[in-house]
């Protein structure tokens, strides 16, 4: 932001400036009111416009006794191509590093130049070197021409050294009262400008708490939801656990079928030898009928010498026959078992394929259990993600809430100390009509 300039009253800020003329300092113009002018360069259109004007009048502010110089904050080389093609009679200094417009308060700070000129502005200072005038337009085109300066000069009576104090009062009385005239409005100005933002900024607090409280229960509903998900995520860990559990006791089931298959399969083995067992014996009581009857025609054939042996005979036939009988029976039974057997091991393969089909169901199910799972902890993950980061935005906003505080504090006090400003100034422009009308009436 420009200032506005060093305050009348004030001494001049020395300088030493090398210039189209030579090294120029203030001291060398101590004795003599000087008149200085601020330019933003011989680049600028308006300077451009303004520094002919005063190179015509400059035999006139020397008739005065009035010096004038004007300082640039552009190299000497670039002036002096600019002074010696209009021939420019009065001297024009180089303040290319800006410093003596910085000490006289005419710059505005900008990114790609340390230091320029804001706003065109005219000195005026006496023979001791105190500011009896300043001039600093409201924009670039905003400059008193050469002759409203001769008029000022004349006016501060500092060209001519034999006005009387009664004489010089009058003007000082108006130069006060259009000063502190001035510096009422800009107060008055400044204090209209920093009301409106201290308006806007409590609209700006009322925005930023009503963003942090919704912020604040979005941020609470996240939290609230992750601690959900993540007892979701719990629970299905432990049906994915239960499922593991039935899917190993499964195998372990699966591991006693397939033994006892074995089983089965070796008893069926030995039904088998024992069929055939009694096959052999079912052989042996044909062959041992077979005998008997051999046995039973002989003795018939012996007569009464044969009937001992035709009695043994009838026993062998008999045994024969209970042989058979045992023997038939044992294979029916046998049969039976083998039967038996065969339905239970029916029972059992198609047992086995329907635990083999659950194993199958179950691993499936299982891993799908484990995949959502994973993703509702990835969820939680994420929405935990999330609350953190809606957690710093609440922060940010909490953050800004305090700045603003801060920076309302500041405007606060800016416009306490404004008004009390504008209030000196008030009464000082009392003060000022005051002696003005006893000066008038002496």
């Amino acid at each position: 932001m420009a200032k506005k300039g060093l305050a009348i009253g004030k001494k001049a800020a020395p300088f030493k400036l090398d210039s189209t003329q030579g090294i120029k300092s203030l001291e060398d113009y101590k004795g003599k009111p000087l008149v200085i002018v601020f330019l933003r360069g011989t680049w600028c259109q308006n300077c451009q416009k303004q520094m002919p004007e005063l190179n015509a009048f400059y035999e006139r502010f020397l008739e005065k006794g009035v010096n004038l110089i004007a300082i640039a904050g552009q190299n000497l080389k670039g002036i002096k191509v600019y002074t010696d093609s209009f021939k420019i009679k009065f001297p024009i200094l180089s303040d290319e590093t800006r410093e003596v417009i910085k000490a006289y308060e005419v710059f505005t700070p900008i990114k790609w130049d340390s230091f320029r000129i804001a706003i065109p502005s005219t000195y005026i200072i006496d023979e001791q070197q105190n500011i009896r005038y300043s001039y600093i337009g409201e924009n670039q085109s905003d400059r008193p021409s050469a002759q409203e300066i001769l008029e000022i000069i004349d006016t501060l009576s500092i060209a001519n050294n034999h006005h009387s104090m009664d004489d010089e009062l009058p003007i000082f009385l108006s130069n006060m009262k259009a000063t502190l005239s001035y510096a009422s409005s800009s107060a008055t100005y400044v204090t209209q400008n920093v009301e409106s933002n201290l308006s806007h900024m409590e609209d700006l607090k009322n925005v930023s708490l009503k963003n942090y409280a919704q912020l604040d229960g979005f941020v609470g509903s996240y939290h609230d939801k992750y601690e959900e998900l993540n007892q979701y995520s719990l629970k299905l860990n432990t049906t994915s656990d239960e499922f593991t559990n039935i899917q190993q006791m499964n195998d372990i089931l699966s591991g006693n079928i397939l033994k006892t298959r074995g089983l089965m399969d070796e008893l069926i083995s030995m039904t088998q030898i024992v069929n055939e067992m009694s096959g052999v014996i079912t052989k042996i009581s044909s062959q041992t009928k077979v005998l008997a009857l051999n046995a039973s025609i002989e003795a018939a054939r012996a007569g009464e010498h044969g009937k001992g042996f035709a009695i043994v005979a009838q026993e062998v036939t008999k045994l024969a026959n209970d042989t058979k009988d045992s023997a038939m029976n044992i294979t029916t039974q046998l049969q039976a078992i083998d039967d038996k057997i065969n339905e239970s091991f029916s029972s059992f393969t198609s047992f086995e394929e329907t635990m083999n089909t659950v194993k199958e169901r179950i691993t499936t199910n299982s891993s799908n259990i484990i995949q959502i799972s994973n993703g509702v902890k990835q969820i939680a993950i994420d929405t935990l993600q999330l609350g953190n980061e809606l957690n710093e935005i609440k922060e940010s906003q909490q953050k800004t809430q305090t700045d603003l505080s801060k920076i309302q504090e500041v405007e606060t006090t800016i416009n306490s100390e404004v008004v009390g400003i504008l209030a000196d100034m008030q009464y000082h422009v009392e003060q000022l009509n005051t002696i003005d009308e006893r000066s008038r009436k002496q």
